[in-house]
């Protein structure tokens, strides 16, 4: 049970059988290449792209990099600044128990005199 392809083959003879699957071949292997110059063509086109977006997602990252060393600066600043303003109100708050020392007393051994006095 042979298929008539290849009964007409061996009618043909093997020149031109031969001759027949040479094209055949042939015209398969053009269709590849031109299959693999499609996909050559589509593998440059994807690295172009993946280039712009490493070049894209780069640059956003080296702007979030200043971006959190200006925060990092700003907080540093902030933290110094506090900081130092803590120790001017803690000095703020000694003087001021200071002075209402002073006045509380100053009132006192004013009203002792008084009471002194009206004896």
């Amino acid at each position: 049970m042979e298929s008539g392809f290849i009964n007409l083959l061996q009618s043909w003879g093997p020149t031109a059988a031969s001759s027949l699957l040479i094209f055949i071949v042939s015209f398969l292997i053009r269709k590849i290449n031109a299959i693999s110059d499609k996909d050559e063509a589509r593998t440059a086109k994807l690295h172009n792209d993946i280039q712009k977006i490493h070049a894209d997602v780069n640059h956003t990252l080296n702007s979030f990099g200043e971006r959190l060393t200006r925060v990092e600066n700003d907080s540093v600043k902030s933290e110094f600044f506090y900081r130092e303003m803590q120790g001017w109100r803690s000095e703020i708050n000694r003087v001021s128990d200071q002075i209402t020392n002073c006045f509380t007393t100053l009132t006192q051994n004013i009203f002792q005199l008084l009471n002194r006095g009206e004896k």
